[in-house]
């Protein structure tokens, strides 16, 4: 008879290791799972997790001192403050697929498949967390450089007056230019494009079909409180996140880096689970969210499960049809 090894205590002894890993050379354990780890493991997601949560608080207070000041220097008639509405997520989106963008550039600088000048990229600071840090940084500053140049110098101009305009068309104008090293990637090999044509086909099936029913079920039984548009594109984009990396985990030959979804894929499912079990989280997350009073703050959360959909999806489907 062969004995197998308990999962449970295979992972206390590899814990137990770990710490004393960290207590002998804390040096070396740091090293190992966080600035030479090849990929995602138990801790740096850990870690990464945290950060990311301080990082959603402090932009919050870092908005609300913005508007304060704002009022303050240009009264409340005037100034246009940092609120979560349509308009400002509009103006945003330049900026979401910026950070998509640098982490697919890292990608393919690393392989060596990158033009002049775009090869520095192929620095860790554009692996997570960093590209991150990178992307935050560079939306704050723009953004707040927007909102000074529309309401000191561009308050007369009738397109650039609301800072949100000026906002968009940089960003704008910053992602085609990151935009330009996956052109020649693109007509050198289409093979993998109809992985793409997929995904967007699926997201495009799947937001029909949720937002018909959503809406359906949300009248019959809650006509106090229907679907909200918020809640539908949450929803939507952390599907087209799931829906590409199912593509391309199973037709394309791709590997799942993140440490969680790597260990839901080591079944004989594979990774087809990973939408129903995505599925299931959000609608519970809307669900939770929903019995927040303030509706800033749903709108706040919202939004955020949005854009990280929208972020981490436009990485995945840009390496999928560059082929990298």
């Amino acid at each position: 008879m062969v004995l197998t090894q308990n999962p449970i205590r295979s992972f206390l002894d590899s814990l137990l290791s770990d710490l004393n890993f960290l207590i002998t050379d804390p040096i070396g354990f740091l090293d190992f799972y966080f600035f030479s780890a090849p990929g995602y493991n138990l801790y740096n997601t850990f870690i990464y997790m945290i950060v990311g949560l301080l990082l959603i608080f402090l932009i919050g207070k870092a908005i609300g001192v913005m508007n304060q000041k704002g009022f303050e220097r240009w009264g409340e008639d005037n100034f246009i403050p940092v609120q979560m509405d349509q308009e400002f997520f509009v103006a945003i989106l330049p900026y979401i697929f910026i950070g998509s963008s640098l982490r697919a550039l890292n990608d393919i600088a690393v392989e060596g498949k990158i033009i002049f000048p775009y090869e520095i990229f192929a620095d860790r600071i554009f692996v997570t967390p960093g590209v991150y840090i990178v992307t935050i940084i560079l939306t704050m500053g723009i953004g707040i450089s927007s909102i000074i140049l529309s309401q000191e110098f561009l308050k007369y101009s009738p397109k650039f007056s609301n800072w949100r305009k000026t906002f968009f068309v940089v960003g704008a104008f910053i992602e085609l230019a990151l935009l330009i090293p996956f052109i020649p990637l693109l007509i050198a090999d289409q093979s993998y494009f109809i992985g793409g044509v997929i995904i967007i086909g699926l997201t495009l099936i799947f937001g029909g079909v949720f937002t018909f029913t959503a809406k359906k079920y949300s009248d019959k039984f809650l006509p106090e409180a229907p679907i909200r548009r918020e809640e539908k594109l949450a929803m939507i984009t952390q599907m087209f996140d799931a829906f590409n990396t199912v593509i391309a985990i199973e037709f394309f030959g791709y590997m799942e880096k993140h440490y969680l979804p790597a260990i839901i894929f080591d079944t004989f499912l594979g990774s087809w689970p990973f939408l129903i079990i995505k599925f299931i989280i959000v609608l519970v997350f809307i669900w939770t969210v929903r019995g927040i009073e303030n509706n800033n703050v749903q709108n706040w959360l919202l939004w955020i499960v949005f854009l990280l959909g929208l972020a981490t999806g436009t990485r995945d489907f840009l390496r999928l049809i560059t082929k990298i």
